[in-house]
């Protein structure tokens, strides 16, 4: 058995709390499209609804039903990039090629760090606790426009998703696969 990949325990105080972000997120991506059901077309329920929840709901499944095996994770972390990337499309040009680039950049050193071909966790910690920090103490205090509880939803969701990934980071520690 590899010692080299990075492990969690499903009974892990990080992976329950990272699974509860996970399904609060989900939830709140429900209520919002629950509210404004009837204003959104087909791409925007598949886009901004159902890959998410599907990402969020997938993961956290995962954190809390498997033996401590983190590499089943990266299918669900895909499809949150994939999520993020299709939601970076409506920003001007230049700006979705950096988000293009900076997610893909996270999901190669998130396969590489659960993987093990990266022997510290730092590089990961970095790319996930850095847009937590900067959703929070830049666009959500200067930038946003809170305009009431529904509107805030997408962003408190996002909020989740970053918080969850970086409390699932600080919890995998390298051991044995069983």
């Amino acid at each position: 058995m590899s010692y080299n990949r990075r492990t969690l325990s499903p009974d892990s105080p990080y992976a329950i709390v990272a699974a509860l972000l996970m399904f609060f997120s989900a939830a709140l991506s429900t209520v919002r499209f629950a509210w404004y059901s009837f204003e959104f077309d087909w791409t925007e329920i598949t886009v901004g609804f159902i890959l998410p929840v599907t990402a969020c709901v997938i993961m956290a499944v995962m954190l809390l039903s498997r033996k401590n095996n983190l590499m089943p994770t990266i299918i669900p972390m895909l499809i949150g990039v994939i999520y993020f990337a299709l939601k970076s499309v409506s920003l001007d040009l230049w700006k979705c090629v950096l988000s293009c680039v900076l997610y893909a950049v996270f999901a190669i050193v998130y396969i590489l760090t659960v993987s093990g071909f990266l022997n510290s966790r730092t590089p990961l910690m970095v790319l996930s606790a850095a847009p937590l920090l900067f959703r929070v103490f830049v666009l959500d205090i200067f930038v946003y426009d809170f305009s009431g509880l529904l509107s805030f939803l997408p962003e408190l969701s996002v909020i989740f998703i970053l918080a969850a990934i970086v409390v699932e980071t600080r919890g995998m520690r390298r051991g044995r696969l069983y």
